[in-house]
Formats: C-alpha cells, sequence, structure tokens
C-alpha cells in the first residue's frame, strides 16, 4: 500500500539540486505526486507531495536527509481531503489593482466554505497605462451542486473592472 507524506525542503539553490532529488525519489520506489518550488534570491523551497510503499517511506526519508545534509527537510504526514464530492475548477482574474483586493478575493471563497488548492496572486506595473494590475490563479474545489457561473459572478463583484473567467 503506497504511503502519502509531505515534505517540505530549504536551502541554498545549486546547479541540479531539484533534479537530485527527484532523481533520488524516483530511485527508492517514491514519485512526486505535486511539487511546488519557488525561488528567491539564491534559495528555494520546494513542497513535494510524495506517494512511496509504505515499507519504503522511513528510507526514503532517511535518505534525503544524509543524501543533502545541506538542505532542511522536514516530514509530515499528508492528510488527503475525501474528493468524492468535489471538482477542482482552475480561475483566472484580472483587474486593477487597489488595496486588500487578495482579502477580498480569499474571503469570497472562504465565506462559502471552498477550499482553495492553490493560488498565485502577482501585480505588474503597466507604465503604458500608468497603474499596476493584479493578475492571480486560483484552483478551488467546489461541490458538485455548485456552478461555476455563479462563483465567477461572485469573484466579479469584488472589484469594479474585475474579470473572471475559468481556465
Amino acid at each position: 500500500m503506497k504511503k502519502m507524506f509531505i515534505a517540505t525542503v530549504l536551502g541554498a539553490v545549486t546547479p541540479g539540486v531539484i533534479k537530485a532529488l527527484a532523481q533520488l525519489t524516483r530511485e527508492s520506489g517514491g514519485e512526486w505526486i505535486t511539487s511546488k518550488v519557488i525561488k528567491v534570491d539564491h534559495h528555494f523551497a520546494a513542497l513535494l507531495k510524495i506517494a512511496i510503499e509504505e515499507e519504503k517511506a522511513e528510507q526514503l526519508k532517511v535518505m534525503l536527509k544524509s543524501e543533502f545534509p545541506k538542505l532542511n527537510v522536514m516530514f509530515e504526514p499528508s492528510h488527503c481531503a475525501e474528493l468524492h464530492n468535489l471538482r477542482a475548477v482552475n480561475f483566472n482574474v484580472d483587474c486593477k489593482d487597489r488595496p486588500g483586493l487578495t482579502r477580498d478575493i480569499v474571503d469570497v471563497l472562504v465565506n462559502l466554505d471552498l477550499a482553495i488548492e492553490h493560488m498565485e496572486f502577482n501585480r505588474v506595473h503597466v507604465s503604458v497605462i500608468g497603474e499596476t494590475m493584479f493578475t492571480s490563479k486560483l484552483t478551488v474545489l467546489l461541490p458538485i451542486e455548485v456552478s461555476n457561473a455563479s462563483v465567477l459572478e461572485l469573484l466579479e463583484g469584488v472589484s469594479e473592472g474585475l474579470r473572471a473567467n475559468v481556465i
């Protein structure tokens, strides 16, 4: 039976480090189900959801720490949500930036008791129009009975000129 756990890896960026982490996981019989890697300056943080046969899990954890002694590696059990009545929907949101916009978007979704699986927000100054534009990509778990259109309508009500669509 496969066991799932979350590995968080922090450290300095070195050539091939992500590839080496993935290779060690594969060679140990594991696979990355989901991975998110963020780089800032010369540092990175990786969040990895790993699946591996239960009897090999502890060995992989020990190997990750011993093979990469300069990295900070932490492990947590994976708590997979029940997905039988849920579907993942990807939304894109674009509009003129304003203070509190991110909070207002998250509040709309949380007030509907929707689970946010992933969110990425960016602000970009557009010199041609002299304003900062806000763009985001969200993955939200929607119950089967909640329509995409109803969520889009609520998101578009967050700010004047906000455009939301399903991607």
